[in-house]
């Protein structure tokens, strides 16, 4: 009788832990998304046609290696945890759905909703369902990520399943923080043969060798696609890991721990990413404040990862001959100009050499901060004339459509006559200028360098002028990007859409942003809020601030002044601040199918533990 009623006790409790509802391999799909997904590195050459093209850099065909198949990995697993729900349900797993999640619900349906809205509404359906070349997040992706988020809180109901996630993070991390540290040194895994024999299939093998890699040492990619991406990844995984190895007691796992810190601390100091800083210096003033209580007793641990961090952050300034220095301060000279403690602005004289484009008909006008050059195009014949309306005298090289001024003041113009998309063209280059105008019988055109018509009104701009250049030119993308939301409360462009709604006529502008890239193309606002509420609207903005400061409430409340004597606690607690590090970073970042889907996933899995504590916390006297 008595080993009769033990074996009852040990069935109810672990049906009210929820072990027995959800097995492990249930969460297989999450599993892949954590520690497999971002590993996933493929080439796929995607051949593109309308604005796809017209938005792109003038290339028929994007080779993507990092984003498509993740995309593809991301929705394979995503819907594959909807079925296991779907299953669930099915079994009557009373489990699956929480009341106390309500208001992640609701605020995960309206985010939906404005999603699918903005995609449906779009001006530009194609991207917005499948995404702008080398991202890849339209609908079906931003849909794949609430599917992963709702599958982690359905799915996630125990201490051990917490636990094999975290663990297949970690797995993950390790191979990502592998990889990274062998890149800073100048070791690329990815430029190997084998590597290369992995991504390249089929009739692209052959062009292993002749592969351009944007990166070399000093910087880490990993396999993330940008060390911007690794900045984001890192500020997550980093303050993680350091949280852990504080908090649990267990010497192996704090061995693993130790291990797992000062490798991902390499990487989120070594790739280079201010905003991975900005994320994980804020996570880690979120963890302080939330084990105040227990400073006293961790205080020497926290001291010697203070000084390890140091200690690397000398380590890689040396090895890269003063680089990571030099990224530092201009941190802190874009934040003291941000702030304007910094001094004023350059000059209008001193920004850029071109100061105006102009057409009226037949006639053009371009103006430098040297000479002005007017032109006209008469009956097949292209007539020039300085500021004072004197005939510029050229010699015409008719075999190679080339044009010479033999006036001194022009002699450092280099004019082509020819084709451009079909379309007879005139190319007016001096330095940095490049200019394109197509040759109409009635009239003259502004062209993009891929012959697309494009606009010369003025472009709209708030704030940062004389200040384009903060933060890597986000300044300029955001001064420019800001208006756009004029049109955007309700509905966004769509999803993905920025590209093609971005001023990317903004020749003056882009050219002192860029330092002289008149024709950069701007693919993302550097800042994921500005993302959502451009692409998806206001609204879908506001349902997700709802759902991760609804988090960031109640894990606040459960986790200031915890003790921490159990493993839910301090998983809860290391989850809780990688949210605040990737939010932190996203104020610089964007959301991109490299990251997301494990900023989702961690969402999820912090919701479960939440929800864990507290019914924990309910059945304690």
């Amino acid at each position: 009788m008595t080993k009769i009623s033990n074996l009852r006790r040990k069935s109810v409790k672990a049906k009210n832990n929820g072990v027995k509802s959800v097995e492990w391999y249930y969460l297989i799909p999450l599993i892949f998304v954590v520690a497999i997904l971002p590993l996933i590195v493929h080439l796929k050459v995607i051949p593109l046609s309308g604005v796809s093209y017209d938005y792109w850099i003038g290339t028929h065909d994007n080779y993507d290696f990092f984003s498509y198949y993740k995309g593809i990995g991301l929705i394979i697993a995503a819907s594959s945890a909807l079925f296991l729900i779907v299953v669930r349900l099915f079994q009557n797993d009373r489990n699956i759905i929480k009341k106390d999640f309500r208001p992640y619900y609701a605020g995960t349906g309206i985010y939906f909703l404005f999603i699918l809205g903005s995609a449906l509404a779009s001006d530009f359906p194609g991207v917005a369902l499948s995404g702008f070349p080398d991202r890849y997040e339209g609908l079906y992706i931003l849909m794949a990520y609430l599917v992963v988020f709702l599958a982690t809180t359905a799915l996630v109901s125990s201490e051990k399943q917490v636990k094999i996630l975290l663990g297949a993070l970690l797995a993950g991390a390790f191979l990502i923080g592998f990889i990274g540290l062998f890149q800073y040194i100048g070791y690329d895994f990815l430029k190997s043969d084998v590597a290369k024999s992995i991504f390249l299939s089929g009739q692209y093998k052959s062009i292993g060798e002749q592969l351009n890699f944007q990166f070399d040492k000093y910087v880490i990619y990993a396999t993330l696609f940008h060390y911007n991406y690794v900045g984001s990844y890192t500020a997550m995984l980093f303050p993680l890991c350091f949280a852990l190895l504080v908090l649990v007691k267990d010497k192996r796992a704090k061995a693993v721990l130790g291990f797992m810190t000062i490798l991902m601390g390499i990487i989120w100091l070594g790739c280079n990413a201010r905003s991975g800083i900005v994320g994980g210096g804020l996570a880690f003033l979120v963890f302080l404040i939330a084990i105040h209580k227990l400073l006293r007793k961790h205080w020497k641990l926290l001291v010697v990862g203070l000084v390890l961090m140091l200690a690397l952050a000398v380590g890689l300034n040396q090895v890269s001959g003063g680089y990571f220095s030099s990224r530092i301060s201009s941190l802190y000279t874009d934040a003291k100009g941000l702030f304007g403690i910094a001094a004023g602005p350059e000059p209008e004289g001193d920004r850029i050499p071109l100061k105006a484009v102009e057409i009226n008909g037949t006639q053009g006008t371009v103006v430098t901060n040297s000479e002005t050059l007017n032109f006209t195009y008469d009956e097949g014949q292209l007539i020039f004339t300085d500021s004072e309306h004197e005939t510029i005298p050229y010699a015409y090289d008719r075999e190679q459509g080339t044009m010479a001024f033999s006036d001194p003041q022009y002699a450092e113009y280099l004019l082509n006559v020819g084709q451009l998309n079909g379309k007879g063209a005139l190319k007016i280059q001096k330095g940095d200028i490049q200019l394109f105008f197509g040759l109409e019988p009635d009239k003259l055109t502004f062209l993009s360098p891929n012959g697309r018509e494009i606009s010369l009104e003025p472009v709209e701009a708030w704030g940062f002028a004389g200040h384009e250049r903060i933060g890597s030119s986000r300044g300029y993308i955001w001064s420019r990007s800001l208006p756009l939301l004029k049109n955007t409360l309700f509905l966004g462009y769509g999803p993905d859409t920025f590209a093609i709604v971005f001023p990317q006529h903004d020749i003056l502008g882009k050219m002192y942003a860029y330092h002289g890239d008149m024709w950069q193309i701007v693919d993302k606002p550097h800042n994921q809020y500005l993302q959502i509420a451009l692409n998806t609207g206001i609204i879908s903005l506001l349902a997700f601030l709802f759902l991760v400061v609804y988090y960031l409430y109640q894990s606040f409340r459960l986790y200031v002044s915890n003790p921490f004597r159990d493993f839910l606690s301090q998983a809860g607690v290391a989850v809780f601040i990688a949210i605040v590090g990737y939010l932190g970073a996203a104020f610089f970042n964007d959301s991109v199918v490299s990251v997301a889907p494990v900023f989702w996933c961690l969402l999820g899995l912090g919701v479960s533990i939440n929800h864990m504590l507290k019914a924990k916390q309910v059945k304690e006297p």
